[in-house]
């Protein structure tokens, strides 16, 4: 019996809606029975992260982020996941003393990173995820060299980032691209997708140029679907030498 993943998202839902079909893409199921069960929590209405963070707002999102952690694991789920990169500033204070199984994002980038001979990562994320050392801190605990963007560098990618949330997709794609192509240009050899909203679209650079892409969502979908099989293939393999 395969293992429930709980994704506590809707920050925001396309960046949700792009991670669930990553995972369902990324299973090896042969039929409907054999993919990953999910409950997805896709609530839109968490307080905005960045603008807690930079002191725009005063709602601090981590209570609705505990409610909805509260409510996934009250629906038995064996993990939970928080497809939202800015979030991970309270992923401790959310997970501590949790009873549930959790991957993180951030490991889980770090883990494949460090799997690879990447010597430079250029960070694309939110002022937010930028500001609180999300990424540099554990870059810097790995030996993990990074670029991040100047001042004009980064209105720009948060112009596109806001874009995306929008729904404004072909301005969005223009701005990180070329935000992209600067990290790049910049001696980068590879562009961390430090926002769930970047890869939305940045995919033609992701499909034609992998190796210098670092697309969160398909990384965290990979580690889901690596711990969701993990068991489920035992048991198979298990039951067909008793058969």
């Amino acid at each position: 019996m395969l293992r429930t993943l709980g994704v506590l998202g809707g920050m925001g839902p396309l960046a949700t809606a792009s991670f669930m079909n990553q995972v369902i893409a990324l299973s090896p199921a042969k039929n409907d029975q054999e993919h990953i069960p999910m409950f997805i929590r896709n609530i839109p209405q968490i307080p905005d992260r960045t603008k807690f963070l930079m002191g725009i707002e005063d709602e601090n999102p981590l209570f609705e982020l505990k409610k909805g952690f509260k409510e996934l694991t009250s629906l038995g789920v064996s993990c939970i996941v928080v497809p939202c990169n800015t979030a991970h500033y309270w992923y401790d204070a959310l997970t501590q003393n949790a009873d549930v199984h959790t991957i993180s994002i951030i490991k889980s980038v770090i883990k494949q990173v460090k799997a690879t001979t990447k010597q430079r990562v250029g960070i694309l994320a939110t002022t937010a995820t930028l500001n609180m050392g999300i990424y540099q801190n554990a870059f810097e605990q790995h030996n993990i060299d990074f670029i991040e963007p100047n001042t004009q560098q980064q209105m720009a990618i948060m112009d596109g980032i806001t874009a995306v949330k929008a729904g404004d997709l072909n301005t969005g794609r223009n701005l990180l691209s070329k935000a992209y192509e600067s990290m790049l240009a910049q001696g980068a050899d590879c562009v961390l997708f430090g926002c769930t909203e970047i890869p939305l679209v940045l995919a033609t650079q992701a499909k034609q140029s992998p190796d210098t892409c670092l697309d969160t969502i398909a990384i965290l979908a990979q580690e889901c679907v690596n711990w969701a099989y993990a068991d489920y293939k035992k048991s198979a393999h298990s039951l067909s030498n008793v058969a």
